[in-house]
């Protein structure tokens, strides 16, 4: 299809060449003038469509862009200028005040009887302009043209003081929009019936007759949808939802009212027993990339659910957001597409459903805060403002609670008399923090911790000891499930009459601690001092005696083992797994039983190849739901040579 811009826009003609290779140039010669409409927006949709439509008449079998760009000030249109004294009393009305850009884009097509449109919204702040500096521009007898008697191009250095918005709008033809309007016009539409499920992108899948597969984010099995897609040669084809025609009988309403809306959460509609089948599902399905069909030696054991379905997260970061001058703690959005943390928004909650019922009082009393505060919530893009994240730790066993509030050092606050009124709305507060930070990126760092109240650590019970949590170190997000998991490595290190075992990537020694009546002696290897430290305050706390700690790489230590040191070898790694460096180290030692413990199906499948190439053979493999309403799973692997 033929591509026509239906105006002849110097400044328009530019900027479309930025996306597009080819297209003519045809003006509407639409006079915006016989427009009734008021409202700035209607008004200049309704002339991008009329100048769309004008062209197109003339050229049914091509794509007819066509834009209209309004200045509004005060719910007014300023539109173009019809002579010098106009131009200089639109001038004046935007001096020293923040108008807003609207640019609306027409898409049309007269063969397809189709019609596209949206608009952009851009707001942009004038200085004080004197009555020389106006006279001086409208001399250059640019403004004859321009909506609001101005081109952006020609006063940005002299008149603009603030853009916040899409600067290709005030030019006056957003780009990002048209790209979305381009690709949405090339869809075509399909309704069909979700036959399939994909984790961990949460994808329904239609499979067609002829091959082709499409990705539907927001779909279950058994919805009947109306999709969109764009027409390609691939097989594969990633759709956009449009409606559900008749939901799934596995839907269900969710929980929480902000589902669907922040990025806590990607499941909750869907019921609890599908979650855990569909997770086990996933596990079976990366498996089998990485094991032979004729590999028979192990079984996926059926999921063992959360004990608490929510509530069970004993940390959660939340972020400060802030909009229309109010500051407020919440999660950055849910997006289907992946982007930079910096663009997605902050969702303001009252209340989170995985992480503590407590969080509906902790929330509404930090907004208390930072209304009193007067400050602003820091922003990722211009690394300005104060009010950063909230950081909530929660003995699911114990009710114990640490609150940890992170800002930049831009300000100073005082939060004595607030974490008094905490603990009095809430006395398992024991702990209270202020964390300043002032690292660029989205993280919690503890750079420069304040204890403004009680305790450093907080204590929490598995499988009857105790455990100190500080305000850095790992500890398990679900205790409960983790109880689930850490009982099962005592019953096998039993099983297997293991005297000896190692543990790598230890933490702050649950694991180990737990493990330690089942055995003679136990070893705990992590890289972080702090871990180590909380390992060894644990272990004393416990009066745990055959229990170790080291400090170190795993890759160093393990160079330090001798084969036949240990006949357990228990690996918790990170989501990355194990480095092919201490693989390569691991398999020499032939230590006879190991169990791999991990949160990442893809890693876990990996390392697991290897290991059996090596000579081990997996036995089973346990997964454990530690992260209801979302699409990450726990698993434990157990193999022996």
């Amino acid at each position: 299809m033929k591509v026509i811009l239906a105006s002849e826009s110097p400044r328009r003609i530019r900027l479309l060449k930025k996306i597009l290779k080819s297209f003519s140039v045809i003006p509407s010669g639409f006079d915006e003038r016989t427009i009734n409409e008021k409202e700035p927006a209607a008004y200049a949709l309704e002339a991008a469509a009329a100048k769309a439509r004008a062209v197109g008449e003339k050229y049914p079998d091509d794509l007819i862009i066509a834009a209209d760009t309004v200045v509004t000030i005060d719910g007014l249109i300023l539109g173009k200028p019809d002579s010098r004294e106009e131009a200089r009393k639109m001038l004046e009305t935007l001096s020293g005040r923040t108008h807003q850009v609207i640019t609306a884009i027409a898409l049309f097509n007269r063969n397809k009887s189709r019609l596209l449109s949206d608009y952009q919204l851009t707001g942009v702040s004038f200085r004080p302009l004197s009555a020389g500096e106006i006279e001086t521009y409208l001399s250059l007898n640019t403004f004859a043209d321009k909506a609001g008697a101005y081109a952006l191009q020609n006063v940005r250095e002299k008149f603009i003081e603030e853009i916040k918005g899409d600067y290709y709008n005030v030019v006056g033809l957003p780009l990002g929009k048209l790209r979305q309007l381009l690709h949405r016009f090339s869809e075509e539409k399909l309704t069909a019936e979700i036959s399939g499920f994909r984790l961990p992108e949460g994808f329904g899948l239609i499979e067609s007759a002829g091959g082709e597969t499409y990705l539907v984010p927001g779909a279950y099995p058994g919805d009947q949808v109306e999709i969109a897609f764009e027409a390609n040669q691939q097989k594969i084809h990633q759709a956009r939802l449009l409606s559900i025609l008749r939901p799934s009988s596995l839907r269900r309403p969710a929980a929480c009212p902000h589902f669907g809306l922040c990025g806590g959460c990607s499941f909750q509609d869907l019921i609890y027993g599908e979650q855990l089948h569909q997770k086990r599902l996933y596990l079976s399905r990366v498996l089998k990339k990485y094991f032979p069909a004729d590999y028979h030696y192990f079984e996926v054991e059926d999921i063992r659910p959360s004990p608490s379905e929510y509530y069970y997260r004993n940390k959660m970061e939340f972020s400060f957001g802030q909009a229309e001058g109010e500051v407020y703690p919440g999660l950055r959005e849910k997006t289907r597409i992946k982007g930079r943390q910096s663009d997605k928004k902050v969702v303001r909650l009252d209340r989170c459903l995985i992480s503590s019922p407590l969080t509906e009082t902790l929330f509404s009393l930090f907004h208390q805060l930072t209304e009193e505060s007067g400050l602003p919530a820091f922003d990722l893009k211009t690394k300005q403002g104060f009010f950063r994240h909230l950081v909530i730790r929660e003995g699911k066993n114990s009710g114990e609670m640490m609150v940890s509030l992170v800002t930049s050092s831009q300000a100073e606050i005082s939060l004595k008399d607030f974490s008094e009124q905490l603990v009095r709305a809430l006395p398992g507060i024991k702990s209270v923090w202020w964390v300043e930070n002032d690292r660029l990126a989205d993280v919690v760092s503890y750079e420069k911790p304040h204890l403004i109240y009680g305790q450093e650590s907080i204590e929490d019970c598995l499988l009857g000891f105790r455990f100190k949590i500080h305000q850095s170190s790992f500890f398990q997000t679900n205790p409960l499930a983790a109880e689930l998991v850490y009982k099962r490595i005592a019953d096998e290190a039993r099983r297997l009459r293991a005297q000896s075992a190692m543990g790598l990537y230890c933490g702050s020694g649950a694991i180990e601690i737990c493990l330690s009546p089942a055995v003679g002696d136990v070893l705990g290897i992590d890289w972080d001092p702090a871990n180590i430290k909380a390992a060894n305050e644990n272990a004393v706390l416990n009066g745990v005696k055959n229990t170790r700690f080291l400090s170190s790489p795993v890759e160093s230590a393990l160079s330090e083992i001798s084969r036949g040191s240990f006949d357990l070898l228990i690996i918790d790694p990170p989501r990355a797994g194990l480095s092919p460096r201490a693989m390569k180290q691991i398999i020499p030692l032939r230590i006879p039983n190991l169990l791999y413990v991990s949160c990442h199906p893809e890693t876990l499948a990996r390392d697991l190849s290897i290991l059996i190439q090596s000579g081990y053979r997996l036995e089973s493999i346990a997964p454990v739901d530690f992260f209801p309403q979302t699409a990450h799973l726990e698993a434990i692997a157990c193999l022996s040579r």
